[in-house]
C-alpha cells in the first residue's frame, strides 16, 4: 500500500504561488482604497451639496479679492458669486472687466459720467447689481454711473481710485461717500495696514497667516467650497468661544459705534468749549474796544481843552458850544431850572469860525517849541488805528466756531484733485443704521431704551458738511440721514449695517434730487474780510470826535463835513420853519456808489462815502433848492493828489420829498438811543429856554438796507443792531439769504455768480477771490 501522505510523493498544488500573493493583496487593498476614496468623495460631494444647498450657494463674505501693492486688495475682474448676510435674501454679485461691480464700462467715456466712490455700502453688499444706489441713480438721471465702491476700502483708497479713474475717463461728477462706521478711523491707516488677501478672502491683517502651503486646487477649495468654509467657520467660532467676547459692529481695524459716540461727544464738547471761549474772547475784545474808544474820546477832549484854554476866558458859553459836537448836551445856564439844550450842527457852526482861529493860533505856538499838542495828536491817531484793528479782529474771529472735521485735510486734497480735472464734487455723509434709528439696535439684541445715545455722533456728519461748504471749489454735501429715516423701517439689512434695496433707492432719490435742484455746484464764496486797501466805515464814536474838514461852500449850504481815514461824511440837517426846504433825495453823479451810504430823513440828508482819490460828485436835493458836492484831487508841488472839495448851489429839480417808512424807523431808533432833539424852532436865541424842542435825527447817517431790516427789525426789533448794520458796522452784519453773501464795506448782501450762475441784477464782477453781482 502506498502512503499517499508521504512527503516524498508529489501532491496537488491547490494555492497560488507565493510570488503572486503580494500582487493580489495589493489589488485587494487598492480596490478597498478606491472604494473608500469614492465613498469619501461621494460623502464630501454630498456634504458639499448639502452645505451649499443649505446656504443656497451663497457666502456671507466676498471671496474674489486679489492682492494689490498700493491698495491692499482689488476685486478680481470677471468674478461672480451668490451672497447673503444672515437671514437676508440672496443677492448676485458680478464684477466687470474693470474690476468693479456691475456691467462692463463703455470703452469711450460718456460726457456726463458720474463716478461713485466708497466702500461696501457703495459696492452694495446684500443687494443685486441693479439694486445699488449707483444703478438706480443711472436710471433716475439718464447719465452713466460708475460704481467704484470696493469693500475694505477707506478714504485713502477712495482718493487713489478717484485720481485713477479721473485720469482714465474724466467723469463730470464725483460722488464721494464717506461711511461713518469706519471711515473717520481709517484716515491715518491705509488698507495695506488693515487687510490682507487669504485664498480670495480679505481678512484682518492681524489674523492673516505669515505664509500658506500651495497645492493644486487650493484657491477653489478654500474660497469656493461651502464645506471647507463651514469647517473653517466652526474652528474660528470654537476659538472665539474660548476668548472674552466684546459686542462690536465693526472689525477692530475699522472702528466701532463706540468710537463714533466718543468722537461725536468730543465734537460737541469742543463746540461748546469753543463757543464759550469765543464768547469770552469777543467779550474781552469788545471791552477792550470800548476802553480804547473812551481813551480816544478823552484824548480828543484833551486836545480841545488845550486849544480852547484861552478861548474859555473870553467867552465861556461860546467856548462850550465850540468844543461840542452834534448830539452833545450842553447845560444852558440861562434856561429855566438849568434845563439842557441838545446842540445841533447849526449851533456848533456859530462858534466854528472862532474855534478855527484858536486852533490855528495854538498850532503856531506848537511849532515854536511846545510839544504837548503834538503828543496828543500822536496818541489820538494811534488810538484811532487801534479801534479799527479791534473792529477788524472782532469780525475776523467771530465766526470760526465749528469743530474741525477729521476730514478737513483729506477734503482739501480731494477738492484740488476734482478741480484739476474739471469735475464737480458731491460729498455724501452716510450714517450707520443705529444713527438713523434707535430701533435698529433690536437686531443686535439691544432694546432701544437700553441702547447707547447715538445723537452726539451726528455732530460728526454736521462737521463734515460744514467743511464741504467751506471748500472754495463749489462742492456740495448731502447728509443721507434724513433720506434713510424717511425710508422708514426696512432701509437696512437684518442683523447688519448695510442698506437694503429700499435704503439704496432712498439714497439714490436724494442724490438725484440734489443733482436736479442744483445741476451745477454753488458759486465760490469770497475770502473773508475786505480786499486790500479797503476799510469799513468808521465807528460812530470816531466821527463824533473829529473836527470838520474844510469844504468850500459847506457852511453856506448848511452842511457839515468830516473825514476819518479814507471816509468822508456830509450831513445837511433841515432848517426849522414853515417855509424851510424839505429834504428830498441824494444822487451820486460821479464816482463811488457801491460803498456809499446815503440817507434821507425828514430831518436832513446824510452821505458817507469812501475817498479813493477819484473825482466824486453827489447831488443833494430839497423840494425848493439843490446843491452839488464836488470832490477833486489836484496834485500838490510834490506831485501827490490832495483833497479838494466844494459844495455849490445848482438849479432845483423840484423833486418832491419821499421819506420811506424804513427811514422813519431808523430815525425813531436814533432818537430812542441818543435822545437827540432840535430846539432851533423855539427861538432864534440859542440861550433861550428850550420850549418847543422836537425829537430829531438830523445827526443820523447810514442807509436803508433791506437785509439789515430783515435781520434786526420786525417783532424782534433791535435798534442798536439795526442802526449799526445800516451804518456798515461789520460787527452787526446782516443775515444774507441763500445764494447771497455779505460783502464790501457797507453790510450789503450781494448775489454770488460765475459762468454757471447768472446775475438777477447787476454785473458779475470779480471780488476777493470770487465773483459777485455788483451794480
Amino acid at each position: 500500500m502506498v502512503d499517499v501522505s508521504s512527503p516524498s510523493d508529489p501532491t496537488p498544488d491547490l494555492d497560488p504561488p507565493l510570488a503572486a500573493r503580494p500582487k493580489r493583496r495589493w489589488l485587494r487593498r487598492a480596490l478597498i482604497a478606491s472604494q473608500l476614496v469614492l465613498g469619501l468623495g461621494l460623502g464630501l460631494a454630498a456634504a458639499e451639496y448639502g452645505f451649499s444647498k443649505r446656504a443656497d450657494g451663497a457666502f456671507p463674505h466676498v471671496n474674489f479679492y486679489v492682492e494689490d501693492p498700493l491698495l491692499g486688495v482689488r476685486l478680481e475682474p470677471g468674478a461672480s458669486m451668490r451672497f447673503r448676510l444672515h437671514d437676508n435674501p440672496v443677492s448676485v454679485i458680478n464684477v466687470n472687466a474693470q474690476g468693479y461691480r456691475g456691467a462692463d464700462w463703455t470703452a469711450a467715456p460718456g460726457e456726463a459720467e458720474i463716478l461713485v466712490v466708497g466702500d461696501s455700502q457703495v459696492f452694495g453688499l446684500g443687494v443685486n447689481d441693479d439694486e445699488t444706489f449707483s444703478a438706480r441713480l443711472a436710471q433716475l438721471t439718464g447719465r452713466p454711473v460708475l460704481n467704484a465702491g470696493v469693500p475694505t476700502y477707506g478714504p485713502l483708497e477712495y482718493l487713489a481710485i478717484t485720481q485713477e479713474i479721473l485720469e482714465q475717463r474724466q467723469p463730470k461728477t464725483v460722488v464721494y461717500v464717506l461711511n461713518f462706521l469706519n471711515d473717520p478711523f481709517e484716515l491715518e491707516r491705509p488698507n495695506l495696514e488693515r487687510h490682507a488677501v487669504w485664498d480670495g478672502w480679505a481678512v484682518r491683517l492681524e489674523t492673516a497667516p505669515d505664509q500658506v502651503r500651495e497645492f493644486p486646487g487650493r484657491r477653489w477649495l478654500l474660497s469656493k467650497s461651502q464645506l471647507v468654509y463651514a469647517a473653517r467657520r466652526w474652528l474660528h467660532e470654537r476659538d472665539q468661544a474660548q476668548q472674552p467676547q466684546t459686542a462690536e459692529l465693526g472689525l477692530p481695524s475699522e472702528g466701532s459705534w463706540e468710537d463714533l459716540v466718543a468722537e461725536g461727544s468730543r465734537s460737541i464738547a469742543h463746540d461748546e468749549s469753543v463757543q464759550v471761549a469765543a464768547d469770552e474772547s469777543r467779550l474781552q475784545r469788545r471791552e477792550r474796544l470800548e476802553k480804547v474808544e473812551q481813551e480816544f474820546r478823552s484824548s480828543h477832549d484833551a486836545i480841545d481843552e488845550l486849544i480852547l484854554s484861552e478861548f474859555e476866558e473870553a467867552d465861556p458859553q461860546q467856548a462850550k458850544i465850540a468844543r461840542s459836537r452834534p448830539g452833545d448836551i450842553v447845560e444852558d445856564e440861562y434856561s429855566e431850572s438849568a434845563r439842557t439844550v441838545t446842540l445841533t450842527a447849526a449851533h456848533i457852526r456859530k462858534a466854528a469860525n472862532t474855534r478855527k482861529a484858536y486852533i490855528e493860533q495854538l498850532r503856531k505856538k506848537q511849532r515854536r517849541g511846545t510839544s504837548k499838542f503834538n503828543e496828543l495828536l500822536t496818541t489820538t491817531e494811534s488810538l484811532s488805528e487801534e479801534i479799527e484793528r479791534l473792529r477788524l479782529d472782532l469780525v475776523a474771529g467771530g465766526d470760526q466756531l465749528s469743530y474741525p472735521s477729521v476730514f478737513d485735510d483729506h477734503l482739501a486734497s480731494l477738492a484740488d484733485l476734482c478741480t484739476r480735472h474739471g469735475a464737480e464734487l458731491i460729498v455724501v455723509a452716510l450714517p450707520v443704521d443705529v444713527q438713523v434709528s434707535a430701533d435698529e439696535w433690536v437686531k443686535y439684541g439691544i432694546e432701544p431704551s437700553a441702547a447707547p445715545d447715538m445723537e452726539p455722533s451726528l455732530a460728526l456728519l454736521g462737521d463734515l458738511l460744514t467743511s464741504v461748504e467751506a471748500l472754495e471749489v463749489g462742492a456740495r454735501g448731502l447728509d443721507a440721514t434724513k433720506a434713510l429715516r424717511e425710508a422708514g423701517p426696512g432701509a437696512f439689512l437684518s442683523g447688519d449695517i448695510h442698506m437694503t434695496a429700499k435704503g439704496h433707492a432712498a439714497l439714490a432719490d436724494a442724490l438725484a434730487l440734489t443733482l436736479t435742484l442744483a445741476s451745477v455746484p454753488p458759486a465760490r464764496r469770497p475770502r473773508p474780510g475786505l480786499p486790500e486797501g479797503r476799510s469799513f466805515p468808521p465807528a460812530g464814536s470816531r466821527w463824533t470826535a473829529m473836527d470838520e474838514v474844510s469844504v468850500k461852500g459847506a457852511t453856506k449850504a448848511g452842511c457839515s463835513t468830516q473825514i476819518v481815514g479814507a471816509w468822508l461824511k456830509v450831513v445837511c440837517p433841515r432848517s426849522r420853519g414853515r417855509r424851510a426846504p424839505v429834504p428830498s433825495g441824494i444822487e451820486i453823479l460821479v464816482g463811488e456808489t457801491r460803498e456809499s451810504l446815503s440817507l434821507v430823513t425828514a430831518d436832513g440828508l446824510a452821505l458817507v462815502t469812501p475817498l479813493n482819490r477819484e473825482p466824486f460828485t453827489a447831488r443833494f436835493d430839497w423840494d425848493k433848492r439843490a446843491h452839488e458836492l464836488r470832490i477833486t484831487w489836484p496834485t500838490n508841488a510834490a506831485g501827490e493828489p490832495k483833497f479838494s472839495g466844494e459844495i455849490v448851489k445848482v438849479e432845483s429839480s423840484g423833486r418832491p420829498p419821499e421819506i420811506s417808512a424804513e427811514a422813519e424807523q431808523l430815525c425813531a431808533c436814533h432818537h430812542a438811543l441818543t435822545q437827540q432833539v432840535d430846539c432851533s424852532s423855539a427861538s432864534d436865541d440859542i440861550y433861550s429856554r428850550d420850549r418847543g424842542c422836537e425829537p430829531s435825527c438830523s445827526a443820523l447817517w447810514g442807509q436803508v438796507s433791506a437785509h439789515c431790516f430783515a435781520s434786526y427789525a420786525g417783532e424782534g426789533l433791535d435798534c442798536a443792531l439795526l442802526l449799526a448794520c445800516s451804518q456798515g458796522d461789520p460787527l452787526a452784519a446782516p443775515r444774507c439769504p441763500a445764494g447771497f453773501v455779505n460783502a464790501t464795506a457797507t453790510n450789503a448782501c450781494y448775489q454770488l455768480c460765475d459762468e454757471r450762475h447768472a446775475c438777477d441784477a447787476g454785473t458779475c464782477t470779480p471780488y476777493n477771490g470770487a465773483q459777485l453781482c455788483l451794480p
